[in-house]
Parts: structure tokens; C-alpha cells; sequence
């Protein structure tokens, strides 16, 4: 399995020297006071305020925080998801690259911007639905994802190539599945699918927001353990966004807690969940007991 997965998750060519510069727990991600403000009608609402945080090779974050705390504006600055003119951003975000240089991709022109960082970063949205275009077949939209990366690839090469992700991401029908429409799917294939496009993207690092709310609790469950043994086989480093502090405990050895667009707690998830220290963290570690009963 990791035999068949090396060709996609690091570049085709990579050399030794580029996998030398992939040292355990050395910054890969740096954030320096990073602010950002929706722009409006009525001008700019601050939502993201001065966040400070080092995501080191290989490390599992979760950013949680009760909705509207400012978890997914966070995503989308990392990201460069949002148009442009929708949001202003001051602040620094650092990624580390292949050969050990930084880069402050905040100083890119956005066009850059968005190329390189989709080569840095893979994303697993909130939905698989919305990820995935209702009005295309599954076999389009992902073939697209793959050219993308690999825009060399011939079609006989990609259709093996799918085939053969399906077989490593357990999506089970073959080409009969790659041939419907994703509301002809169940939603926990849907969710494999969406991960495994997002996994087609070479970057280091893996951004999950929210990845498993509209699923049943069975699904819920075993898309938790997949995206794990995924990250175990791959070495990726993992931002895990949501508000589900079971989870969070479960999948990430670091935290960061928002609230109202600022940090209020972070640090090694046992300390932060065992003995937290912030008024709010502990309200929301007490309501999640609370309601696991």
C-alpha cells in the first residue's frame, strides 16, 4: 500500500535531499499575528485577531472553538480560498519548503499565492456534497483533480490510476462507481472520495474542517479512523478543525482554542484537556462531559 501511494503523495522525481529536509517536529507551518477582516456593506468586521502559532513536520493540531469562533476563517487564510476582495489579511504565514527555505506567502501576488499553496496544502471540507459538483460524474471531477498535478498523465494511465486509489481508499464498484453522479453515492462514500481528491494534492500539510458532521455516527467513526491511518502511512501534518473535543482528543497531540477570532489556550492536547487553564476552555471541556454523560 505505501508502495502505491509514494508516487503521489511526494513529487515523482523527489530526491534524498528533499526527504532529508522532512525532520520530525522542525516548523513547517508559522503563523505571526495573523488578522483578518470580512469586507461589507458597512465596511470591515475584524474577525481573526493577531494568532500566533508554530505547526512543526509531522505534528497533529486540532482548532477548536463553539461556531463562529473563527476555526474556518482561519482554514481560509491558510489556504487562500476566498476571492480576493472579500477579505483583507495582515500578519505573516510562513511555510517551509521542499529545500529548507520560508516563505511568507502573504507577500505573494494572490494568483501565486493560490497556486502554491495549493501544492502545500490539501484540503477535506465540511461537506462532502458541496465539495463534489452534484452535475458531474465522479470520474470527471477527480480525473480533473489528478491533471491538475500530473498534466502529463495519458488517459489509459489515469484511468489505472484511479482504479487503483479506489482499491487503496476502499471505494468499492470500480468504474461503474467512477461513472454516477455523487447523489447516487452514500454519504460515507462521498466522504472517501472527497478525501481521496483532496490526498491528490502533493502537500505536506492536511486541513480537515469539519470533515465528518454530516455523517451518521458509524461513518462518522470509521472516516475518523481512515483519515488516521492515512496520516499514519504518510507522515503528513494535520490541522483538524471542529468542535467535537472527543474527536479532537482522539486524533491531534496539539490544540488551539478559539474564540471570538482570538487564542485563548494552546499546547499539548493531554495538558489542554486534562488541566486547562483558560475560563472558557474549561467551560467547553465541562458542557462536552456533560453531554458524553
Amino acid at each position: 500500500m505505501t508502495d502505491q501511494r509514494s508516487s503521489i503523495n511526494t513529487p515523482v522525481n523527489a530526491n534524498k535531499a528533499r526527504e532529508a529536509a522532512r525532520k520530525p517536529g522542525e516548523p513547517l507551518l508559522q503563523v505571526e499575528d495573523l488578522s483578518m477582516w470580512v469586507k461589507g456593506d458597512k465596511g470591515k468586521i475584524q474577525i481573526l485577531h493577531e494568532l500566533n502559532f508554530t505547526v512543526g513536520e509531522g505534528e497533529r493540531w486540532a482548532i477548536a472553538g463553539e461556531s463562529g469562533a473563527g476555526k474556518s476563517m482561519t482554514m481560509n487564510a491558510l489556504t487562500a480560498l476566498l476571492p480576493q476582495g472579500a477579505v483583507e489579511i495582515s500578519g505573516k504565514i510562513w511555510y517551509r519548503q521542499e529545500d529548507g527555505s520560508r516563505v511568507n506567502v502573504l507577500e505573494l501576488p494572490y494568483r501565486e499565492r493560490q497556486s502554491m499553496l495549493a501544492r502545500q496544502v490539501a484540503v477535506i471540507f465540511q461537506d462532502s456534497i458541496n465539495a463534489l459538483n452534484p452535475n458531474e460524474r465522479i470520474v470527471k471531477q477527480w480525473s480533473e483533480t489528478v491533471l491538475l498535478y500530473h498534466p502529463e498523465m495519458e488517459k489509459e494511465a489515469l484511468t489505472q490510476h484511479l482504479l487503483s486509489r479506489m482499491e487503496i481508499f476502499g471505494i468499492h464498484g470500480g468504474e461503474n462507481t467512477l461513472r454516477q453522479y455523487p447523489d447516487q453515492l452514500s454519504g460515507g462514500m462521498r466522504q472517501r472520495i472527497a478525501i481521496a481528491m483532496a490526498l491528490e494534492s502533493p502537500g505536506r500539510i492536511l486541513i480537515a474542517d469539519e470533515p465528518t458532521t454530516s455523517l451518521d455516527a458509524i461513518t462518522q467513526r470509521s472516516t475518523v479512523e481512515f483519515i488516521r491511518k492515512l496520516l499514519d502511512e504518510s507522515g503528513r501534518t494535520l490541522l483538524y478543525i471542529s468542535h467535537n473535543l472527543g474527536i479532537l482528543q482522539y486524533m491531534c497531540d496539539h490544540v488551539m482554542i478559539l474564540r471570538y477570532g482570538y487564542i485563548v489556550e494552546q499546547g499539548e492536547s493531554e495538558n489542554v484537556f486534562s488541566h486547562p487553564q483558560h475560563p472558557y476552555t474549561q467551560e467547553l471541556i465541562s458542557e462536552t462531559r456533560k453531554i458524553m454523560g
